[in-house]
């Protein structure tokens, strides 16, 4: 018998040729990380939990750290790349990819020089590049706090995945970045009525709030449906969203908000801190399985 929960079994088939898929291991302010694979060859975006929790997640997704070519980071903020990474990294001999943005912000992460010394780190600027066979990054720059963040155009073949979290706002360059890809995950951080009465120092919300912080549901709904009126084919067939503040949003929020358009009401999928999505493939949005679809929660 499977120890695997039904809401993480493989959504695969013997017949089909191998598609770009991702899966959700952890998403929020606890930290964040997503396995992404084509084929034989997988790549983690973040390792915002420690290496021992991204195992055991990896292996209720039927993956291991094994699998891994590679790791790509958004940013350094340690709920995207915990310091304890370092140490396994150099154990897998696994290479680490990050935005030259965020070279000065690496030398300051406990060990890192080993990294550099083992020739494991590579820092990429804002062109295409191939951290793992077959599967190209587009990276695009955007505003979070003082460095920014990275968000990906993920393609593999004639698949097509975007991935974007911790930005304060939606430059249009993002819109037209992520026009026609199948599988889209963007952040959707927090509710403004919550997060005004949070009782948080009024700094903090104003950080989250600002052009350089986090998105609401009203800005990641926005974004969802220019994406989705300026694509062809219908796409994107599923919709991820990321990094859902605790505190500050709440699931019913978020389905209220994406219910008002029609167009996206089975196509949702509501990220977790504790809990990993199932395998969410390029083109497969009619054939995912259970009720993740439907805003049941």
């Amino acid at each position: 018998m499977s120890s695997i929960p039904r809401h993480c079994e493989l959504l695969q088939d013997a017949g089909d040729a191998a598609r770009l898929e991702m899966c959700v291991l952890a998403s929020g302010s606890g930290g964040n990380c997503t396995i992404m694979r084509h084929g034989a060859f997988s790549m983690l975006m973040d390792a915002g939990l420690g290496p021992r929790t991204i195992a055991r997640r990896l292996a209720t997704a039927r993956a291991g750290l094994n699998d891994l070519g590679a790791v790509v980071v958004t940013h350094l903020d340690q709920d995207h790349f915990r310091p304890t990474w370092v140490s396994a990294l150099l154990r897998l001999q696994l290479p680490l990819f990050l935005h030259r943005w965020h070279d000065d912000d690496l030398a300051r992460v406990p060990g890192s020089v080993r990294l550099r010394r083992a020739g494991l780190v590579t820092a990429f600027g804002d062109e295409p590049f191939e951290p793992v066979p077959g599967m190209t990054l587009h990276p695009i720059r955007l505003a979070h706090d003082q460095k920014g963040t990275c968000g990906f155009r993920v393609e593999a073949e004639s698949d097509r995945l975007g991935y974007a979290t911790d930005l304060g706002h939606v430059p249009q360059r993002l819109v037209t970045h992520f026009t026609d890809v199948e599988l889209l995950a963007i952040e959707s951080n927090y509710d403004p009525h919550l997060q005004r009465s949070s009782g948080r120092p009024i700094f903090l919300q104003r950080r989250i709030m600002g052009r350089a912080g986090h998105l609401s549901n009203e800005q990641a709904f926005a974004a969802v449906r220019e994406i989705l009126g300026r694509s062809e084919r219908g796409n994107p067939r599923t919709v991820v969203l990321l990094h859902r503040s605790a505190q500050c949003n709440r699931p019913r929020l978020i389905h209220d908000m994406f219910a008002q358009d029609e167009r996206l009401a089975n196509r949702v999928v509501l990220a977790e801190q504790r809990r990993i999505t199932q395998w969410l493939k390029c083109g497969h949005a009619d054939s995912l399985t259970g009720n993740q679809l439907d805003f049941r929660f």
